[in-house]
């Protein structure tokens, strides 16, 4: 999506890159090629290359019995290799006890990816089962609900215009999207996002970024209410109560970058003598 100019290996990588994030927002489904194709603005033809390049590498693979493309075991591979330097799940349990205890309010964790926010774990609060939209493993495009539009706002400039011109495309909603600028500025002015549901369900939600040592926004905490508290000081508070976890969060997410503590213990299992034979 982007115009910088690149090397021929740089831009081989970018749309690689490009390729894998938009697959990840069909999910299991997977995604025809000329919906990979309409949807990157890449030529059907460069799309087919690099999705054949990537399947030989089971980067990408095709679900049974249909002509789509997913992402492949490797992806999953790969992230299961950095789960304990990236576990902000873990990390984020105890702010969700705080949480719970403190203002009873039901309290969402999202994260970025690619084109989307995903919604990563859900502590339920005072509010019905079945009040909320979002639950644990909803996919919704960067810039819808709070929880995305908190991590969306503090982007740089340029992924911001290349995730909502993609989500753009995707979604059919001009109208939505064309209001976007609004939103992102008024997260910024707040130091929040809120959102309010379009449906009689009468909730609303407010979301904090959470941020590495570069002041990058990695995630969000996010907490759901009725309309008639999510207001004056009520609001205020519960925002002060997200932003001080929230840095408690990047605080320790930082650590753990820091240090890793995964094992190698294949060297154990190479060094050990083996077995001696029993006698009879």
């Amino acid at each position: 999506m982007t115009t910088a100019p690149k090397s021929e290996g740089a831009q081989s990588i970018a749309r690689a890159a490009l390729l894998l994030r938009t697959l990840s927002t069909f999910g299991s489904q997977g995604a025809a090629l000329m919906q990979i194709s309409s949807l990157t603005q890449l030529p059907k033809a460069t799309v087919h290359r690099i999705l054949s390049a990537m399947l030989e590498e089971h980067l990408v693979e095709r679900p049974w019995g249909t002509r789509n493309y997913r992402l492949g075991p490797e992806v999953y591979a790969f992230g299961m290799s950095v789960l304990n330097v990236f576990d902000i799940k873990t990390i984020a349990q105890p702010s969700f006890e705080r949480l719970a205890q403190t203002t009873g309010e039901t309290v969402y964790l999202g994260i970025r990816c690619g084109y989307d926010a995903v919604c990563l774990d859900k502590r339920q609060g005072h509010l019905p089962q079945n009040a909320e939209i979002l639950q644990i493993n909803d996919r919704w495009p960067m810039g819808i609900g709070s929880f995305s539009l908190a991590i969306l706002a503090h982007l740089p400039e340029e992924e911001i215009a290349d995730i909502v011109a993609f989500n753009r495309i995707r979604s059919g909603e001009e109208n939505t999207f064309s209001k976007m600028t609004a939103g992102i500025q008024k997260t910024r002015k707040n130091g929040y996002a809120l959102t309010k549901t379009r449906s009689a369900r009468g909730i609303s939600g407010i979301a904090v970024p959470i941020f590495d040592r570069r002041r990058y926004p990695i995630a969000s905490l996010c907490a759901v209410s009725t309309l008639e508290r999510m207001k004056g000081s009520y609001l205020s508070d519960l925002a002060s109560t997200l932003a001080h976890e929230a840095e408690i969060m990047s605080a320790q997410y930082e650590l753990a970058r820091m240090n890793p503590t995964q094992a190698e213990t294949w060297r154990t299992a190479i060094k050990d003598p083996p077995p001696q034979r029993i006698a009879f």
